[in-house]
């Protein structure tokens, strides 16, 4: 946790701001504390983003998506509202450091650590793709290694499965270099098989501590998503299949969530 800085409010809706948890393009998460004791995520746009009617329709977006989510492998919404024109979702605090921030630090996960994310990051997919939706933004930085297991954060951009091509903008690729499914860096629709390719990113990066398709700069990246292998020499067996199936170019060539979780539990 950082402190508050200059211009941070100390007080949203009902709850007391501790400390800054996270920042990204749309908004601030702040640790909060919950009016009858224990502590909270709260996320709010940025303040220059408030008289934002685009961000503000996704921040709402955000919202209605997350109470969409069985939180079994992500954090429960406790509430949403709105404090003086100031839109903001609260969710379970989830203490724990990003799976980015372990495998920076201490390098690639032991086998079983990383099966375990495995199985748990497969599991939240099967509950955002059954609840219709696409997350769009999977990789290490938003799946957290909690005492309660792994959890998938940040919904920030997630979208309906339904409602996905209305939402694409021509030449727009939503979502973080390097975690991009070949299909999107094409100008294609993101897919349930969009993030199943982010997994296997994922777990290659948590039992390998490298990208399958290496490092570079994010065109450099791009050409080697789409037309090299991965590289997986490192992924233990058990886990191998899986993530190789779940890197096929081809959307239609890969397993769906609930697939990876069938394969990755029998391979135990």
């Amino acid at each position: 946790m950082r402190p508050l800085t200059v211009g941070d409010p100390v007080i949203i809706g009902r709850y007391l701001l501790l400390g800054r948890l996270g920042t990204g393009g749309m908004g601030v998460v702040y640790l909060a504390e919950h009016p009858q004791g224990g502590l909270v995520a709260l996320k709010t746009p940025h303040v220059v983003h408030l008289n934002d009617a685009t961000l503000r329709a996704r921040f709402a977006e955000e919202v209605a998506f997350s109470r969409r989510l069985v939180p079994f492998c992500t954090a429960a919404v406790i509430e949403d509202g709105t404090d003086r024109e100031r839109p903001y979702l609260v969710t379970e605090y989830l203490p724990g450091p990003a799976l980015s921030q372990v495998v920076t630090a201490t390098g690639p996960l032991p086998p079983d650590l990383a099966h375990g994310v495995a199985l748990g990051v497969a599991a939240a997919l099967v509950a955002v793709h059954e609840a219709g939706l696409v997350h769009r933004d999977l990789k290490p930085g938003n799946v957290l290694l909690s005492a309660k297991g792994p959890r998938v954060i940040d919904f920030g951009i997630a979208r309906d499965v339904d409602t996905l091509a209305a939402h694409t903008q021509a030449g727009q690729v939503m979502g973080s270099p390097g975690w991009v499914a070949p299909e999107r860096l094409t100008g294609g629709v993101a897919l349930p098989a969009s993030d199943v390719f982010a997994w296997g990113c994922l777990v290659a990066f948590a039992a390998t501590g490298q990208h399958p398709f290496g490092g570079g700069e994010p065109d450099v990246l791009t050409r080697r998503i789409l037309f090299e292998p991965p590289r997986l020499e490192g992924v233990p067996a058990m886990l191998r299949p899986a993530v190789a199936a779940a890197l096929a170019k081809e959307p239609a060539d890969r397993p769906g969530a609930a697939g990876l979780l069938r394969a990755l539990l029998a391979a135990v």
